[in-house]
């Protein structure tokens, strides 16, 4: 066990930037549990041979993208690249 305190005083709200970056999660993980849903989904078509291996492939992949480019179009603004780094997203700010 660790002696820190935890401070359980004063709730500070949260900021117009804090509540868009927490907007901004919450959709991304609803495009990852979409994306990993529809994944299960092709496997287990695949796998009970309802659609061939490379078909199912085929539309899991493409659903991945455009899942990818949807949640990019949605949360990014004009200026922002997906891929940037920290350092690139610092100077920009």
């Amino acid at each position: 066990m660790t002696n820190r305190k935890i401070d359980w005083g004063g709730y500070k709200p949260m900021s117009d930037i804090e509540k868009k970056c927490a907007s901004q999660q919450q959709y991304a993980i609803t495009a990852l549990l979409i994306i990993t849903g529809f994944n299960v989904m092709f496997g287990a078509l695949m796998v009970y041979g309802l659609v061939p291996i490379w078909l199912g492939m085929v539309a899991s992949f493409a659903m991945m993208v455009a899942v990818v480019f949807k949640a990019q179009r949605d949360l990014l603004d004009s200026d922002e690249k997906m891929w940037e780094s920290s350092k690139k997203f610092r100077q920009r700010r």
